[in-house]
């Protein structure tokens, strides 16, 4: 078969430049338009950035600045195999940018609205809790009023009086720490009452008092003080004695004091001993004795110790 040149028309011939070079091959570099078209593509890319919580805007944005950066430009070129045009460019991207004006608008709304109620429920919480806090306030105030007038009027011994203001607190003891802090008050305010009953004589009362208090303060210097009071005046010395020395080898005075009244230390003879008239002392008994040392003077000189009844 032979090669027939020029079969077809110039003007009838398709695709004259197919086989010559790249059809996707990038146009003239221009400086101005590749810029412009950078600082947009960008631009989008950013917006596209910021709509992540709005996907479909992510999408149309992104889609745009991929459109209008060259290298977008030139990869959906190779992918999809046309030659992306000035013309379809800017149709595209137009088309893409009024279709996601209203959807901006509509998500501009929506995120408006979402900040609002974000807002609203920020201040509802604020104002929740400084109605809190004012109401918490006002509960620690009341608490420690009380307890201050429970306090004060067991100090002028009016307990009934001061046993009603703790009760009014216990109204306003809300934590643990302040029910433990109400407890302590009506030791305390028990212990006023009993040391009263003291004062006044009612031992058996007050002792009977002293030991139901005792077992939540064990150590109270001022129970247990008052306990051997009690103690020694009913006759109980040694059960006094064993309370006071507690507080005496803890340097309480008081105590030391009616320690030494109610076991005062006494004396009795140990032994006896032989006394020189020189004033030493001799082993020896018979005509012997104090030979050297001036005679005897004392056959039968006692030496005494000291002791206390009650140990």
């Amino acid at each position: 078969m032979r090669y027939i040149p020029n079969l077809i028309p110039e003007s009838s011939k398709v695709l004259p430049g197919y086989f010559k070079g790249n059809l996707y091959r990038s146009a003239k570099k221009n400086f101005l338009r590749d810029s412009i078209l950078w600082i947009t593509g960008v631009f989008f890319l950013a917006g596209a950035l910021a709509a992540v919580r709005h996907p479909l805007m992510t999408l149309i944005f992104g889609l745009t600045g991929l459109i209008l950066i060259p290298p977008g430009h030139q990869f959906i070129e190779r992918k999809l195999k046309f030659r992306l045009t000035p013309t379809i460019k800017a149709i595209t991207a137009s088309a893409l940018f009024i279709g996601s004006m209203p959807l901006t608008s509509h998500y501009n709304d929506v995120d408006q609205q979402i900040s609002r109620q974000q807002k609203l429920t920020v201040e509802k919480a604020a104002k929740e809790k400084a109605i809190a806090d004012e109401k918490e306030q006002q509960r620690k105030d009341s608490l420690a009023f009380y307890i201050h007038q429970g306090n004060r009027l067991a100090k002028e011994h009016k307990i009934d009086e001061a046993n009603k203001q703790l009760q009014y607190a216990t109204a306003f003891a809300a934590l643990p720490a302040d029910k433990e802090q109400i407890e302590k008050e009506k030791i305390s305010i028990a212990a006023i009452k009993t040391f009263d009953l003291v004062e006044t004589g009612k031992y058996e009362s007050a002792l009977s008092e002293i030991n139901t208090l005792l077992p939540s303060d064990p150590s109270n210097p001022e129970l247990l003080y008052n306990r051997a009071i009690c103690y020694s005046k009913t006759g109980r010395i040694q059960e006094a004695v064993t309370d006071l020395k507690l507080l005496v080898q803890s340097g309480n005075t008081e105590a030391e004091k009616l320690h030494d009244k109610i076991n005062p230390i006494r004396k009795r003879v140990a032994y006896h001993v032989t006394r020189c008239c020189d004033g030493t002392t001799s082993d020896a008994t018979g005509r012997g004795a104090c030979s050297n040392h001036g005679g005897v003077c004392n056959w039968n000189e006692p030496v005494y110790e000291e002791y206390r009844k009650y140990e």
